[in-house]
Order: C-alpha cells, then sequence, then structure tokens
C-alpha cells in the first residue's frame, strides 16, 4: 500500500464515520443499520456474513457494540491506523455536542423554562428504562430457573446497595459453577482478580481518579447501556458526591438525546464535574477499554464465543445486567412520579415504548421534553 493510497483510505474512513457519528441516533439497533448501510452496502469494505460475525462477537464483550463494529471496519479498510481513525471520528461528534450540552445546562439550567423542559426528560428516561426490562426479560431469561433466580438476588442486592460491577461478575461466576457441579466442567473463576480494582475508598476529586473511574466503567460495562447508570450512580453520586441524582439523570437523558451511544452521557458527566477536561478525560476513559478490545479480542472471541463454559458465564452477565436495568428502573420510576405532570409524561411515554416499538428513543424524549414544558404551565 503507497503512502498516497494510505492517506486516501484514512481520509476515506475519517469522513464515513464523522457522517455515521452525527447520524447515529436510535439505539444500537439504529446505529448498527446506518453502519452496515454505510461499510457494507454502500462501501461494501466487507461482507454481510463478515459483519455479522463480528457484530455478534461485540455482543458478548464489554464496552459499545456500535463503537467495536465501527473500529473493526476501520480496521479491515486501513489497518490499525483505520481502526484508530475510525474510532475516535465515530466518537467525536457526540462528545462535542454533549460538551456544548454541558456547557448550556451548567449557564442556563437555573433558568425556569430550561427548568421544564428538563422535567420531562426524566419520566421519558425512565419510561425507556421499563421498556428495556420487558424487552430482555424473556430473551435473556429463556425460563431458566437458575438464571430468573440469579436475576431476583441481583436485584435485591442491588437494591440493598451491593456493588453492581461485583454482582454482575458474581452471577457470571455463580451460573457457571451451579452448571460445572451439574455437569462437570472444569472450573473457571476468571474475573475475581478484577475485585480489588473495584473498591473506591476516597471521595477527594482529582483528573486522575475522574479518568480511572470512567477507564473502570469502560472496561467491565456488559449489556444495556442503561447499565452505565447504575454504574455512574455508585461511582459519582453515591461515593465520590461529585454529581447529585439530577444531574446524572439528565446526563443520561443527554446521551439518549444526542447521537452515538449511550457512553456519551460520560461526556456531559465529566463537563459537569470539571468543565471541558473532565469532559474530555471521561471520554478517552471510557472508550479507551473498546480500542484496546477491538485491537486485540476480535478473533479470538468469534471462536470463543462458542465456548460452552464462557456461554455459561456471559448468560450469568446477562441476567444480572437485566437486574441491574430493573433497579435502576424503580429508582427512577419513584422519583418521576412524585409530581402528577411526571406520572403523565411516564405513562404516555411508557404506552409510545411498549405499544409503539419502531417509534425512535430520540422522539420519546423530545416528546417528554415539551410535554414536561407545557404541563408545569398548567
Amino acid at each position: 500500500m503507497t503512502g498516497e493510497s494510505r492517506l486516501q483510505k484514512l481520509k476515506e474512513i475519517a469522513f464515513s464515520c464523522l457522517k455515521l457519528g452525527t447520524i447515529g441516533f436510535g439505539g444500537i439497533a439504529g446505529m448498527v443499520a446506518t453502519i452496515e448501510n454505510e461499510m457494507v452496502v454502500r462501501r461494501k469494505w466487507i461482507d454481510h456474513q463478515h459483519f455479522m460475525d463480528v457484530l455478534s462477537t461485540s455482543y458478548i464483550i464489554p464496552g459499545p457494540n456500535a463503537v467495536e463494529v465501527v473500529m473493526h471496519c476501520g480496521k479491515e479498510r486501513g489497518g490499525r491506523l483505520g481502526l484508530v481513525v475510525a474510532g475516535v471520528c465515530y466518537i467525536l461528534p457526540a462528545m462535542l455536542i454533549c460538551l456544548i450540552f454541558g456547557y448550556f445546562y451548567k449557564r442556563y439550567s437555573s433558568l425556569p423554562d430550561v427548568q421544564r423542559f428538563i422535567f420531562g426528560i426524566r419520566p421519558a428516561t425512565t419510561a425507556l428504562v421499563i421498556g428495556t426490562v420487558f424487552r430482555l426479560w424473556n430473551k435473556t431469561l429463556k425460563n431458566n430457573i437458575t438464571l430468573i433466580l440469579l436475576c431476583l438476588l441481583v436485584f435485591a442486592g442491588s437494591l440493598y446497595g451491593m456493588n453492581e460491577v461485583l454482582l454482575i461478575i458474581g452471577a457470571g461466576i455463580i451460573n457457571y459453577l451451579i452448571y460445572a457441579a451439574k455437569n462437570k466442567l472444569p472450573l473457571f473463576t476468571g474475573g475475581i482478580f478484577l475485585t480489588p480494582f473495584f473498591l473506591q475508598v476516597s471521595s477527594k476529586f482529582s483528573d486522575s481518579k475522574l479518568f480511572f473511574i470512567f477507564l473502570k466503567i469502560g472496561a467491565v460495562l456488559y449489556g444495556s447501556g442503561y447499565v452505565l447508570f447504575a454504574y455512574m450512580e455508585e461511582s459519582l453520586v453515591r461515593k465520590n458526591h461529585w454529581l447529585n441524582h439530577q444531574q446524572l439523570m439528565d446526563a443520561i437523558a443527554v446521551g439518549q438525546i444526542t447521537p452515538g451511544p449511550i457512553l456519551s452521557s460520560a461526556t456531559f458527566a465529566g463537563y459537569l464535574i470539571n468543565g471541558i477536561t473532565g469532559g474530555v478525560l471521561a471520554t478517552v476513559g471510557i472508550f479507551l477499554p473498546a480500542f484496546f478490545i477491538s485491537f486485540f479480542l476480535h478473533k479470538v472471541l468469534s471462536s470463543a464465543r462458542k465456548s460452552q463454559k464462557l456461554r455459561l458465564f456471559l448468560d450469568g452477565l446477562s441476567a444480572a445486567s437485566v437486574s441491574i436495568i430493573a433497579a435502576v428502573g424503580f429508582h427512577l420510576f419513584t422519583s418521576s412520579v412524585q409530581e402528577w405532570q411526571g406520572a403523565v409524561i411516564l405513562g404516555v411515554s411508557l404506552a409510545l415504548t411498549l405499544f409503539w416499538k419502531k417509534l425512535s428513543t430520540v422522539i420519546i424524549i423530545l416528546a417528554g421534553s415539551i410535554g414536561g414544558f407545557l404541563l408545569l404551565k398548567i
């Protein structure tokens, strides 16, 4: 490959991924649709079967699925440098938009009209969380008694205040051990060594601590993006008190209404904590693990996902993820229905989520925002 052709390919990757990062609305399904149309149909960087193999692998590893798929396509087109360019350009639009939102939020959120718009976003987000739990319950648990019991135990532990990361990893290990004992499979105890890494002892702020908190989240985030809320609530609200619950809910809502992965909520939260520096550090920290995963593990996991041992462990992770989402939904529900306006918006948004499944999440969030603005005037 000549220097000129390599540069041309990198420019092509950058342009394509900047565009995808700007129009990537509609959650993972919407983002995957735009990526497949761009990378497979239009540009033919990889074929459909290859795309589906990469996509299915991304579902069983930590990190944002769409970002990992985009980076893999970039690697196929432009090598390792293409992977980096693809990831950076796909993430960049959402990061910039969230930084702008963070600036206006910090400056104008005390204004009554802005407060009315923000008020309606919260119950709409709650409806999306509840709808996610309903959708995932049957797909994940599949009437498996062991997974259902693990799900209930993790839900109770989360409500009690236990560390969500440890609950999820523990569920995966327990599910494997149960089947190992039943079927005499070789024991697998991966993940236990991570335990000390999740313990936080001081609430004193520093840029390095902010970076490593989001690096930790990016390294272990598994399942729905809504699990992000639980991790951030534990680290940023309950343990370190850098944000309050309302600010965190608004950060998740911003991640919903902006293009790209919901992990862009980290940019908004980081900006609220420490301005542009905090926003950039949070973004780099939460997405950095996905770059390493895409560099080294895609080919390995393409075959490893067929392993019975890994499948049992991941089934436990999935069940626990549903419980964490349910616990988040419970907390959001109790805070959203304290006023009748919030209850109305929640009810309408939940009906739209459950009965009009093709409706974009962006429309639901914006409808909730406008509804809050109008109802609070009554």
